[in-house]
């Protein structure tokens, strides 16, 4: 397929999965990404950003937030002293979806975990309007010093950035909102690196499965009750995306602290699809249904999951 590398395995497992569309899917992953940009209106407006940019002979288009565009017009959007001094942030419009579904208010505290690079920390502190508190997690020693460095570049003062293995945590119920953005099999970035597939495998998938499921449970417990966390993977494996939000229901179903409620999720002019309710043989709750899935060929964006869930 081109240059961009696809296993047999993922065309066999995804033939399975998507039928009839599947030849629509594997010709998007083929493609390069379009260029979006998020506006840091921390530091600027939108409408003064998109003139000086235009200025440049850049082309802008709005997207589904007042902060986000299409971008075309350049091939070096990083290199122009806007971007250096952190007035916008190059991110693909699909990734900005989990942190708008979640929706946090000024007077919010946020957990951003797995939060490294920062660009959904961004993202949070611009819909907060910088008020409230955000706490960045990330345990990669090289992905925290990028976190840190764009907290401070992108002038997100109400965000602190904090080291460790989110799998230590001990607190419970001490967040009004999460956002948990998990480590994945990374299938949505083909995209953009046309080589993201040349280590992929089932056995990946299922390791990060593992690994998303511990997360989610963790997560879950930081939460108030009363609480909504956004868990959304750049992966359409219903491994990493559907069985995972399947065990958090399981597990939590008969606490008396409070279970998992799956919440519908909706963004003006972005096409999502239904999650599924099975797979493999095997069924999953019927509020699964209220999951999204983002298909590379409906948006012209990258593959995403995305579940929104409030703690009773």
């Amino acid at each position: 397929m081109g240059k961009t590398f696809i296993p047999e395995e993922f065309i066999e497992k995804y033939s399975r999965i998507l039928g009839q569309e599947s030849g629509e899917f594997f010709e998007s992953c083929c493609r390069k990404i379009p260029k979006s940009i998020w506006v840091n209106s921390l530091k600027t407006s939108p409408k003064n950003l998109v003139g000086a940019l235009e200025a440049k002979g850049w082309n802008l288009k709005g997207l589904f937030h007042e902060n986000a565009f299409a971008l075309e017009g350049t091939d070096r959007p990083g290199q122009s002293e806007e971007f250096r001094k952190g007035f916008f942030n190059l991110q693909e419009k699909a990734s900005m979806i989990p942190a708008l579904i979640l929706n946090p208010l000024p007077e919010d505290l946020v957990l951003d975990a797995c939060a490294a690079p920062g660009n959904k920390t961004l993202q949070l502190s611009c819909l907060m309007q910088g008020g409230g508190k955000i706490v960045a997690v990330d345990k990669n020693v090289k992905r925290f010093g990028s976190l840190c460095f764009n907290i401070r570049k992108f002038g997100t003062k109400n965000a602190i950035a904090k080291r460790m293995d989110l799998i230590d945590a001990w607190k419970k119920n001490l967040f009004d909102k999460i956002l948990l953005d998990a480590p994945c099999s990374s299938e949505g970035l083909v995209r953009k690196d046309f080589d993201a597939l040349r280590n992929w495998s089932q056995g990946l998938v299922m390791g990060k499965a593992e690994l998303q499921k511990k997360l989610i449970l963790k997560c879950f417990g930081l939460l108030k009750n009363g609480g909504t966390m956004v868990y959304s993977t750049c992966s359409l494996s219903p491994e990493e995306d559907e069985e995972v939000v399947q065990h958090l229901l399981e597990s939590t179903a008969h606490s008396a602290k409070g279970g998992a409620e799956v919440l519908g999720i909706r963004v003006g002019g972005f096409r999502f699809r239904e999650g599924l309710t099975e797979y493999n043989g095997g069924k999953f709750d019927e509020s699964l249904r209220l999951c999204a899935r983002v298909l590379p060929q409906d948006n012209d964006s990258e593959a995403f999951f995305i579940a929104k869930i409030r703690k009773k």
